[in-house]
């Protein structure tokens, strides 16, 4: 006997919450976790020198942990833009978000690797497969989305589909080329190559409003 559509529809709902919230919840525990990952100094008997000393140690880790914080948050602020549009949700697009959000949840076992050994290609490579695998299921999750409409809130033109596939592209590209900055140029250029989600999203955010319709 075939199910009422409405059911169906009501428990892809459901689960498009449900995914949601688990979503929220994994990316909110990473950023707490990066956080617990720097050292604290041990209070007892330190001096002002020394707690200066053990601040400029740190300097190193704190921007590792800037870093990722950033990435994560871009991360996530790409989640959001892709949830919105979505009406319901089946196995496989709910597969390509859990596939994704398991990148998220060891991002912070690699950004304490990289702590330990910044300059370590090996470690690098790691790091940025890592970021690279969840930029790239999101990318499969709207890929999908889009070849189903039925997935979808409202329809969607063309050009807006294309933004919010570039949007979703833009990291793992990124994140690709700081594998080839690592391995062909040197691991010590590898994290500037990050700085270009700057420029590259600064351009996308320009687009979007210059395609906005005028109030």
């Amino acid at each position: 006997m075939d199910q009422d559509p409405s059911t169906l529809t009501a428990s892809s709902r459901y689960s498009l919450q449900r995914l949601e919230r688990i979503t929220d919840l994994v990316f909110a525990v990473s950023l707490l976790l990066l956080l617990l990952q720097l050292d604290l100094p041990n209070l007892q008997q330190v001096s002002p020198a020394e707690i200066n000393h053990f601040l400029r140690d740190q300097l190193p880790s704190l921007q590792i942990y800037i870093t990722t914080f950033v990435l994560i948050a871009f991360y996530w602020q790409s989640n959001l833009s892709q949830m919105r549009r979505y009406k319901s949700c089946d196995g496989l697009l709910l597969w390509c978000h859990l596939l994704g959000l398991m990148g998220v949840a060891f991002l912070p076992y690699v950004n304490n690797l990289l702590e330990r050994f910044p300059l370590v290609a090996s470690v690098q490579l790691i790091y940025s497969l890592t970021l690279a695998h969840v930029g790239v299921f999101a990318l499969l999750a709207w890929l999908y989305a889009c070849r189903r409409p039925e997935q979808l809130l409202l329809p969607l033109p063309s050009l807006e589909r294309l933004v919010v596939s570039l949007e979703a592209a833009i990291e793992p590209l990124i994140c690709l080329l700081s594998i080839s900055v690592s391995l062909l140029i040197s691991p010590d250029w590898w994290e500037w190559s990050f700085l270009l989600f700057l420029p590259a999203y600064g351009l996308m955010l320009l687009w979007q409003n210059s395609l906005a319709p005028e109030e």
